[in-house]
């Protein structure tokens, strides 16, 4: 879900995420869309600037007809202006506020449903209504860049540890669904598709980078706001350790992400 997220953002983590998606998940999803029919119908949810679809375009060769699903409708413009297309591709958008609205008649006919750093916002609620409409209709299900938890900071690892408990305290907060997951989305993704009958293929996706890259400033000036919250006695404490963060531009963040890729059973 993009909403709260500036498209400059989503721009300087696209590059995170291009680098760290998983090799196993994605082989797994190409395998898959081999033997399908054409054209393979995709629904993208939480879409934002379109930055997983111009991932996914090059992988899957057959014609596929995109729906890319968002409420922010700036942010889908932007994405069909620069959607990644082959010449028998075709492309749609919906305007959708997926905390509020009945998902399942939008995910009729869907052949795979893709998100991206999406579930770590939704509740267990939503979670559970959602694979119950995934599964309903046989689609399979694309879940990459998943936040599981794990910060770590190069030379600042006792630092990285308070803070990553504070940031996950955070996380379970409301994002707009109810009581979020947070770092226990990818788990309850896993164990969710499992009990439905669907076979899981799963792998990790953690983003590598330095604090002076693009979007490093917005990304550890979130957490510093996050843990502030979670701890207001500490915050000026907090606040300074990001600012010393932010001074040391080669030094290496590492955020823990989870991939995978579903398919029913039989």
């Amino acid at each position: 879900m993009s909403g709260g997220f500036s498209a400059e953002w989503l721009a300087a983590r696209a590059v995170w995420d291009r680098a760290a998606r998983s090799p196993k998940v994605e082989g797994a999803l190409v395998q898959w869309a081999e033997g399908r029919r054409e054209p393979l119908r995709v629904l993208d949810l939480g879409a934002g600037t379109g930055n997983n679809q111009r991932h996914l375009a090059p992988l899957l060769k057959m014609p596929c007809d995109w729906c890319l699903a968002d409420s922010d409708a700036a942010l889908l413009a932007g994405a069909v202006g620069n959607a990644a297309l082959k010449a028998d591709d075709r492309i749609s958008v919906r305007e959708i506020d997926l905390a509020a609205s009945d998902i399942g008649p939008l995910l009729e006919g869907v052949d795979l449903v893709a998100a991206s750093a999406l579930f770590d916002l939704v509740s267990a609620d939503w979670l559970d209504r959602f694979l119950d409409a995934v599964t309903a209709r046989g689609s399979a299900l694309l879940a990459v860049l998943t936040y599981d938890g794990r910060i770590d900071i190069e030379g600042d690892r006792e630092e990285a540890e308070n803070l990553e408990a504070l940031v996950n305290d955070h996380q379970h907060g409301d994002k707009g669904f109810g009581p979020a997951l947070g770092p226990g989305a990818h788990p309850a993704l896993v164990e969710g598709l499992r009990v439905r009958g669907y076979r899981v293929e799963e792998g990790a996706s953690d983003w590598s980078l330095a604090a002076g890259d693009p979007g490093a400033r917005e990304l550890v000036e979130g957490w510093v706001s996050a843990a502030g919250e979670i701890a207001p006695l500490d915050r000026e404490e907090i606040a300074a350790w990001g600012v010393a963060l932010l001074a040391r531009p080669e030094t290496r963040i590492y955020v823990g992400h989870r991939d995978l890729f579903a398919v029913p059973l039989s």
